[in-house]
């Protein structure tokens, strides 16, 4: 009896710890994402790319390259922002696609290939488009 409840209560606890790291994973990716998308919405899309994935090195004249290419692309300032998709993937991978779009209807897909290992998350992939079907397709 003594041990079926030591047994109950770890297994609660465990479950209760691997709950709290989805919950603290999820909690930390979406504030990413929303400095990710302030970053786009502001047209520092170099900068961006650099914070998510800091694997990948950008010199600050690539950055400012980055930038000015957005912001020639979409001379309008960006208004709004969304999660178009999100798909939980097997093996911690996970797809998102973002939107971004500017009072004119000019629209700016991105496409993001996430993994997840224990406590870490990598952006391994990101696409962009100003095509909807290229990316929705995916999903």
């Amino acid at each position: 009896m003594i041990k079926n409840g030591f047994l109950s209560i770890a297994l609660l606890l465990t479950t209760t710890a691997t709950v709290q790291a989805q919950t603290n994973l999820r909690t930390q990716f979406n504030q990413s994402l929303a400095l990710f998308n302030e970053m786009v919405m502001n047209k520092e899309i170099g900068e961006a790319i650099d914070m998510i994935q800091p694997d990948v090195v950008l010199s600050d004249s690539e950055k400012t390259e980055y930038n000015a290419a957005l912001a020639e692309a979409f001379p309008e300032p960006f208004v709004g922002s969304a999660t178009v998709q999100s798909e939980a993937l097997k093996g911690g991978f996970r797809q998102e696609m973002l939107a971004y779009w500017s009072e004119k209807g000019d629209y700016l897909y991105l496409y993001l290939v996430i993994h997840t290992q224990g406590a870490q998350q990598q952006v391994i992939h990101v696409e962009h488009t100003t095509t909807f079907s290229k990316f929705i397709s995916r999903f």
